[in-house]
């Protein structure tokens, strides 16, 4: 580290900077935000449905409205206050299909679906999409099951169509960099990373208020909801709440892990952990849930580093999400909407460990020129930089993407290979942690098996 100066820290740090806000030693240095595409002439707009318009969907749709790449065609979910929010939101103008995502397909002016609902649907309704002819974005996961993956990648391959997963944290101009920075050699070889996703409250363990007008048969269609899951009497906690049950979702491990094994995966450009081993509990709360409110993980990756990662619902303290990139030169701390890269400074401790040593053979030791140098490495503590994404959010940039490679046919960055290997890391973590047993991915047949 004596030969790897602040100056040339921060030289390295800046390279490549544009589209960033950057804070050195807590100075602001504005620079110019990465633009959108501008907006589309209306011969050249995709013509969009969305399928499943809950938390999620909703978000979306403002999504594809703020990338002015869009004309925004039919919505369809199983509550119609669902539907009522989407006409709100397009001044009435999108059509609606109250249960009936077939019927959307079948439509002849829509080019593409977004893909928002419960995990359970993702499959069939992808395929159902692929087979119709439209380009999907499905949001993470991409999968419900380890092995829905390479169904819908033979898909997307036999009807040449576009997918992009929805993790849209690799679309921002912070991970770019981040990737960027790691691919530069600045923080010497990474050979761990510390992932946390961390949540203490109710709505945050995914205990989402249910719409007091609710009533199945009515305005909500239950059957349609459940559609493949095993068959259960109506409840509206599972529709709702359905992240908290193994027959609609991962748990924490396909929602929030994923969104943090795509971003390692993207900045590492790794593809897949060769073994996870998992742990998890439900150790507080106790309202019904199936899944862990506590989950840790840890991941051997072939490209050469370990990954630690955990959540838990119980206490929120630590940053909500976070990475932190630990290589043998420097770290790079990712929180958010920024991160902080740090030389490292590592002093060899040699009075310490020759104590025991005669002092003449001590001082002799001392005064050797390596030792004498490394003895007492200048330190570096102004040599962090600070880099903050002020460009557009990720989401939008992320579906533009997509809009745009629907026009020029090419492939999406998140494609279906992509998608695949981040969601399987997260089946991993859930295999590992209801098995018991260290999960081993099997490139053979793209899933992964018991070590």
């Amino acid at each position: 580290m004596s030969s790897f100066s602040r100056r040339e820290f921060i030289r390295r740090s800046s390279v490549g900077a544009a589209g960033w806000g950057l804070l050195l030693n807590g100075k602001g240095i504005p620079l110019e935000a990465t633009p959108l595409p501008p907006p589309a002439s209306a011969s050249d707009r995709v013509n969009v449905g969305f399928i499943g318009f809950g938390i999620r969907g909703n978000i979306l749709m403002e999504a594809v409205k703020k990338t002015e790449q869009a004309n925004l065609v039919a919505v369809s979910d199983c509550y119609q206050g669902h539907l009522a929010r989407a006409k709100e939101r397009t001044d009435g103008k999108i059509d609606t299909h109250f249960a009936q995502y077939k019927a959307l397909l079948e439509r002849k002016d829509v080019d593409a679906v977004v893909v928002a609902p419960p995990d359970h649907w993702h499959l069939p309704i992808v395929l159902d999409a692929l087979s119709a002819g439209k380009d999907v974005y499905i949001e993470k996961p991409m999968t419900h099951r380890i092995e829905d993956g390479p169904k819908m990648i033979e898909a997307v391959r036999r009807h040449n169509r576009v997918l992009q997963t929805g993790s849209q944290g690799r679309s921002s101009a912070l991970q770019k960099k981040a990737r960027e920075i790691v691919a530069s050699g600045q923080l010497g070889k990474v050979t761990k990373i510390i992932a946390s996703y961390n949540r203490n409250s109710s709505v945050g363990a995914w205990n989402y208020p249910i719409p007091p007008d609710l009533k199945n048969g009515v305005n909500f269609n239950w059957d349609e909801w459940l559609g493949n899951a095993p068959k259960c009497a109506y409840d509206p906690e599972r529709v709702f709440r359905y992240r908290k049950y193994w027959d609609y979702s991962g748990g924490i491990s396909t929602d929030l892990f994923v969104h943090l094994i795509t971003s390692i995966h993207f900045i590492m450009d790794a593809q897949v952990p060769s073994s996870v081993i998992a742990d998890g509990r439900i150790l507080n709360r106790n309202d019904g849930r199936e899944v862990p409110d506590t989950l840790d993980a840890l991941f051997e990756y072939p490209e050469g580093f370990n990954v630690n990662m955990g959540s838990t619902f119980n206490n929120a303290s630590t940053p909500d999400q976070g990475m932190v990139f630990l290589g043998t030169k420097g770290s790079l701390s990712l929180m958010g909407s920024s991160f902080i890269v740090a030389a490292e400074n590592p002093r060899e401790g040699y009075s310490y460990a020759i104590d025991s040593w005669p002092k003449g053979l001590q001082e002799e030791f001392m005064n050797m020129g390596a030792h004498r140098e490394e003895a007492n490495p200048p330190l570096h503590e102004e040599g962090t930089i600070t880099y903050k994404d002020q460009t557009p959010d990720a989401t939008v940039l992320h579906l533009a993407e997509f809009l745009e490679c629907v026009r020029s046919r090419k492939e999406c960055s998140e494609n279906a290979q992509v998608g695949h290997y981040a969601a399987a890391a997260g089946h991993m973590v859930n295999l590992s942690c209801r098995s018991g047993k260290r999960m081993v991915w099997d490139a053979a047949s793209g899933i992964a098996q018991e070590s």
